[in-house]
């Protein structure tokens, strides 16, 4: 089996990541340090955060592993030997000491790293494995996940650049990051609701008909724009704002070209479906912050060649779709 596989990287690369780099790209932008200049710090805290989403990703199967089979779901590491099945996890956690250590003496950031990985822990490790509390498990998804990591990039970038935590930004991103994690988690329960039931996991979503939710999503997603433009105030972009634009038109087009259902949260099965916001954090967020530095220095340009090719296949998909949509305004006339 191949190692991407196991380590489920296809989950998480291109939904997880670039919205993180995003953080961190604009919380330098709001400094005086050149992008380029922080680019290999930001680098590194991509490499911690690899190795964190590793780590969690297998945690999470082993720790399923008895679950999913009782339910019919496939499950990855069932292929791999029993004995090297802790082999990752173990190899994860001494990298993520060694990234720790490299963060010190930034105390907020390393406390932030270090919180991922515990609540990360208790996610899936018994006896606590908050998964199977209820509500527990959706929070501590949605912090170890989004509202660390996040909180990370801001830390950590600010003080590599010398600049003063700016806390209106900090409280934005938080919340942001948060309601954000909080859709996610609670997609993949809806969505695995039916598994979850067979086995009698008691997850929040197995406990709450999905026509109940559809209220708290929408609240979800308010406060979530709520940080989103406090966000963008903060940090002055219009080209965050312009991209802003693009996404909406793209979202038109793909609901014209295939008929997608536009979600919060829920979904239903049997039409294609697209998460609001989640190609903007993922696609164009990130790129309009890297065009913006690319203006104020061309150096930072190898900084959007790197991220490109990376999360190439966001922008592919985002590329394909404009011209399919501009094909058939064209065949409409």
């Amino acid at each position: 089996m191949s190692v991407f596989k196991v380590i489920r990287s296809q989950e998480w690369w291109s939904y997880k990541l670039p919205p993180l780099l995003a953080i961190g790209y604009a919380t330098a932008l709001m400094s005086a340090v050149p992008l380029y200049k922080v680019a290999l710090h930001l680098l590194f805290l991509l490499a911690s955060l690899i190795v964190g989403a590793i780590y969690v990703s297998v945690v999470n199967d082993i720790t399923d592993l008895e679950e999913d089979l009782a339910s019919g779901k496939s499950n990855r590491i069932q292929k791999v030997p029993v004995k090297l099945r802790w082999l990752i996890p173990v190899l994860c956690l001494l990298s993520g000491l060694m990234f720790g250590y490299f963060l010190y003496p930034d105390l907020l950031s390393c406390l932030l790293y270090l919180l991922s990985w515990i609540v990360f822990s208790l996610y899936s490790i018994k006896p606590i494995r908050l998964k199977n509390r209820g509500i527990w498990g959706v929070l501590a998804d949605a912090t170890g996940s989004h509202l660390f990591t996040s909180l990370l990039m801001v830390a950590s970038v600010s003080y590599v650049t010398h600049q003063e935590l700016n806390i209106v930004w900090f409280i934005a991103v938080a919340g942001w990051s948060f309601c954000y994690g909080l859709r996610g988690i609670l997609w993949h329960q809806f969505s695995d609701r039916e598994n979850d039931l067979k086995v009698n996991l008691n997850t929040y979503a197995s406990h709450i008909l999905p026509a109940d939710f559809e209220i708290r999503a929408r609240l979800i997603m308010g406060i979530e724009c709520v940080c989103l433009l406090l966000m963008l105030y903060e940090l002055q972009s219009a080209y965050a704002l312009i991209f802003l634009v693009f996404y909406f038109i793209l979202l038109f087009g793909r609901r014209l070209l295939y008929h997608t259902q536009l979600i919060l949260i829920l979904f239903k099965k049997e039409r294609p479906f697209q998460i609001l916001m989640a190609d903007y954090y993922q696609v164009f967020f990130p790129v309009s912050l890297l065009l913006a530095a690319i203006l104020l220095d061309p150096k930072n340009i190898i900084i959007f060649g790197i991220h490109a090719a990376l999360f190439s296949d966001g922008l592919k998909n985002a590329l394909k779709d404009y011209l399919k949509f501009s094909r058939f305004l064209l065949t409409k006339k």
